[in-house]
C-alpha cells in the first residue's frame, strides 16, 4: 500500500472515520472545496499573493483520496494545471524564492504525492518537473544567501513557511535521488538551529496574527518530519508544547479577538484549528480541543470575513481533519491561572476572570524578539558573522499595555505598522518621539546588545499584581536616558495603577500617552487632588482614569492614522487604524517627571463605589483607594519614602493596607 506523505494514520480507517468521529471536519473540507469549485482561475500570474493555491490543491486533493469522488479530482486537477502553467510563482517581489512559492510547493507536492497514481506518465512528469524546478529555484536561493534573509532568520514566518515547502517538494520526489534529498536535508539543519532557538515558554514576538500564519508551519514541519523520518520535535521542543498558551493568553476575554502587540492586521485573524488541534493530540490538551472546537462552532466564518490574511483560516480544513483526535476531551479554562508571565518575551497578562467580559491587561518590556533570540542573534554574528536580524514584526513597545474590558477594548495598540515608532503605542514619549532609529520598518538591525528593555521585578500575592519595567536603553541616544522604569499595580480589585519614573541627563519635555478606540466623554480638573479625571465610554465598556504628575502638566487629543501596506506583492491594500490618543505633556523642559495614571475600567452604568484620592509631596507620590471593602495607599518615590506620617516606611514603593480605618501591614513592594 502506498506510504502517503503527510498522512500518519491508517488510510482505510480514516476513511471510516469522516462518516463517524471526524464527520463534521469532512463536512468542512467539502465545503471548501464547494468554494474552490467557484472560483476562476486566473490564466496568467494574477498581480497578488497566490497563497492560496497550495492549500486549495491539498484540500481537494485529499478529499478525493478520501472519497475517491471524480469531481474533487477533476477540481483538483483544474488548479494544479493553472498554477503549473506559471512561468513563475510570486509578484512584484522574491519571485519564486519566497512566501507564495512555499505554500504553493508544499501543497502542489502533497498533491501530487496523492494523486500520482490517477496519472499517466506524460501528466506525472509534467507536474513533477515543475515541482522539481520551483523547488531548484528556493534551494538554490536559500544556499547564496546564506547569512542574511529568510535563509537564516531562524525566528520568521518566511524561513519557516519556505523550508517546510521546500521540505515537502524533496519527500515528494526523493525516489528520483540525492537532489530532493538535498532539500530535506536542508529543511533538517534549518530546523534544528529554528527549535533550538525558539522561546521555551512559547511567545513569538511577531504577534498572534504571525503566529497563526507562521508558527503553523512548525507544527506542520515537524508532523512532516515524525511521519517520514520519525524524528518527533514535539517531544523536543518546549515552544511547541507551550506556544498554545501564549496563544490563549493574547487572546481577549472574549475569546474571538486578540491582544495585538507586534503586527496583526486586525483584531480577529489570530486563530489557527490546525495548531490547536495538533496541540491537543500531541500533548492530549484539553484546552486546545476545547478552543479548536469553539473556534469551528462559533468563530470561524467570522474571522474569515474580517480578515484580510491570505489565504486565512477557512483552508485549515484538511489539517483539522488530520489533525484533530475525537479521543481528547475538551477542557474549559476556567481552573488555568489568571496571571501568566511569559520571562523570554517580558510579557505579563492579568485576567480577572476566565469570563467573556473580565478585564484582560497585557504589559511588555523585553528584548526585541525576545531574550533567547536576542541572545542568540548576537551568537550567530560573533560566530559566523550571520546577520539574522530580521526583525521587521517587532515594535518599539516596552513598556507599552493593551486593556480590555467590559467587552471592548479600552486601551489599543497600532496592531500592523511598516515605520514603527513609541508613538504607536501606550508609553512614554520624549520630546515627542522615543526609540533610536524609529520610523523604519525595522528599527533593531542597527542596535547594541544593551538596547533592550527588561522586567526588573514580578510579584504576583494573593491580592495584587506588582511589575517594573526599565527601558531607557532603547530611547534615543541623544536623549541621554538614564531612568524610564514603569511600575504596574494590579489590585485585584480592579483597578490598575501606572506610575512612570523618568531621568535624563538632559531636560526634555515628557508625554505620557494612551490609545483607544473614542475619545474621552468628559475630562475634569482638579479631582481629589488629581490633576484631571478622564472619563471614557466605548460601547458596553467604560472606564474612568485619574491623572497625576510631579510636574505642572496640559491634556491633549488628538487622531492617530496608522496605515501599512500587508505585503508588496498587493501594494495597493492597506490596513488602516484609527487612534483616538490623549497626551499628558509637561509644561517645561526638565530633567526628571514623574507621572501615576489610575485605570478604572466598568460596565456601563455601573460605575464601582470606590475613591481615589491623589497624594502629592516632595518626597513622593500617592494614591489612596478607599472603598466598602478595602482601603489601600500605593505610594512611590524616586528616591526613598522614609515615612508616611508616624508611620516608617523605608522603600521606594509601598502598600499600605488597612482595616476598618488602622493600619494592617506595610508591603514595601520595592525596597
Amino acid at each position: 500500500m502506498h506510504n502517503y506523505i503527510f498522512i500518519d494514520q491508517d488510510l482505510d480507517e480514516l476513511r471510516k472515520d469522516i462518516y463517524g468521529s471526524k464527520k463534521r471536519f469532512y463536512k468542512r473540507l467539502d465545503d471548501q472545496c464547494r468554494l474552490y469549485s467557484m472560483k476562476q482561475l486566473p490564466i496568467e500570474h494574477p498581480s497578488e499573493s497566490t497563497t492560496y493555491f497550495g492549500l486549495a490543491i491539498a484540500n481537494l486533493s485529499l478529499a478525493f483520496l478520501l472519497t475517491r469522488q471524480k469531481h474533487y479530482y477533476e477540481e483538483a486537477m483544474r488548479w494544479i494545471r493553472c498554477v503549473i502553467n506559471y512561468e513563475h510563482w510570486g509578484n512584484a517581489h522574491l519571485v519564486d524564492v519566497d512566501l507564495s512559492a512555499a505554500w504553493i510547493l508544499f501543497g502542489l507536492s502533497l498533491g501530487y504525492d496523492w494523486l500520482k497514481d490517477e496519472w499517466n506518465e506524460e501528466e506525472r512528469v509534467r507536474i513533477e518537473q515543475k515541482i522539481m524546478l520551483q523547488a531548484r529555484r528556493m534551494y538554490q536561493f536559500k544556499i547564496e544567501t546564506e547569512g542574511h534573509g529568510w535563509s537564516t532568520n531562524y525566528w520568521q514566518n518566511h524561513n519557516w513557511i519556505n523550508l517546510t515547502g521546500l521540505a515537502a517538494a524533496g519527500y515528494s520526489l526523493s525516489y528520483l535521488g540525492e537532489e530532493p534529498q538535498d532539500w530535506t536535508e536542508c529543511a533538517k539543519k534549518n530546523f534544528a538551529i529554528v527549535f533550538d532557538s525558539l522561546a521555551d515558554d512559547g511567545s513569538d514576538y511577531e504577534g498572534v496574527v504571525y503566529w497563526r500564519y507562521g508558527a503553523m508551519w512548525l507544527f506542520v514541519y515537524a508532523h512532516l518530519l515524525k511521519e517520514r523520518e520519525n524524528i518527533d520535535y514535539f517531544k523536543k521542543s518546549s515552544f511547541l508544547k507551550n506556544t498554545f498558551y501564549y496563544r490563549l493568553y493574547q487572546a481577549a476575554p472574549n475569546l474571538e479577538e486578540q491582544i495585538n502587540f507586534g503586527d496583526c492586521h486586525d483584531r480577529r485573524s489570530g486563530h489557527s484549528t490546525a495548531i490547536y488541534y495538533k496541540v491537543a493530540s500531541e500533548y492530549k490538551n484539553g484546552y486546545a480541543q476545547y478552543l479548536g472546537n469553539l473556534v469551528v462552532d462559533k468563530f470561524l466564518y467570522r474571522e474569515a470575513m474580517e480578515s484580510g490574511i491570505k489565504p486565512g483560516i477557512l483552508p485549515e480544513c484538511f489539517f483539522e481533519l488530520l489533525f484533530y483526535n475525537p479521543d481528547v476531551a475538551p477542557k474549559n479554562f476556567t481552573d488555568l491561572p489568571l496571571v501568566k508571565y511569559f520571562s523570554d518575551m517580558g510579557l505579563v497578562v492579568i485576567r480577572s476572570s476566565w469570563d467573556m467580559d473580565a478585564l484582560h491587561f497585557s504589559f511588555k518590556c523585553g528584548a526585541p524578539g525576545g531574550k533567547k533570540q536576542w541572545e542568540k542573534l548576537w551568537e550567530l554574528k560573533k560566530n559566523k558573522n550571520y546577520d539574522c536580524f530580521g526583525l521587521s514584526h517587532q515594535h518599539p513597545d516596552n513598556n507599552s499595555f493593551i486593556l480590555h474590558a467590559n467587552g471592548v477594548f479600552m486601551a489599543i495598540d497600532d496592531g500592523y505598522n511598516r515605520t514603527v515608532k513609541a508613538s504607536d503605542h501606550n508609553m512614554i514619549l520624549v520630546d515627542g518621539e522615543g526609540f533610536e532609529d524609529e520610523n523604519q520598518n525595522n528599527i533593531f538591525k542597527n542596535y547594541l546588545p544593551h538596547m533592550i528593555g527588561n522586567i526588573e521585578k514580578f510579584i504576583e500575592s494573593e491580592d495584587y499584581v506588582y511589575i517594573i519595567g526599565e527601558t531607557s536603553a532603547t530611547y534615543k541616544k541623544k536623549f541621554r536616558m538614564k531612568q524610564c522604569k514603569r511600575h504596574i499595580f494590579y489590585s485585584k480589585q480592579g483597578y490598575i495603577i501606572i506610575s512612570d519614573q523618568i531621568t535624563s541627563e538632559a531636560e526634555h519635555d515628557y508625554s505620557w500617552i494612551m490609545h483607544g478606540d473614542t475619545y474621552p466623554e468628559a475630562v475634569k480638573q482638579n479631582y481629589n487632588n488629581f490633576t484631571y479625571q478622564i472619563q471614557y465610554k466605548n460601547g458596553t465598556g467604560c472606564m474612568d482614569v485619574y491623572q497625576l504628575a510631579s510636574k505642572p502638566v496640559m491634556l491633549k487629543q488628538s487622531e492617530n492614522i496608522v496605515r501599512a501596506v500587508m505585503t508588496t506583492q498587493e501594494p495597493d491594500k492597506f490596513r488602516e487604524t484609527k487612534m483616538k490618543t490623549i497626551s499628558l505633556s509637561t509644561k517645561e523642559k526638565s530633567k526628571t517627571v514623574e507621572f501615576v495614571n489610575v485605570l478604572v475600567p466598568f460596565p456601563v452604568n455601573c460605575r464601582p463605589k470606590i475613591e481615589f484620592i491623589a497624594i502629592n509631596t516632595k518626597q513622593f507620590l500617592g494614591v489612596h483607594i478607599k472603598s466598602e471593602r478595602h482601603e489601600n495607599l500605593f505610594l512611590i518615590s524616586n528616591g526613598k519614602i522614609e515615612k508616611y506620617y508616624d508611620q516608617a516606611i523605608q522603600a521606594q514603593t509601598a502598600l499600605l493596607e488597612y482595616e476598618q480605618g488602622n493600619l494592617k501591614k506595610v508591603v514595601k513592594l520595592k525596597e
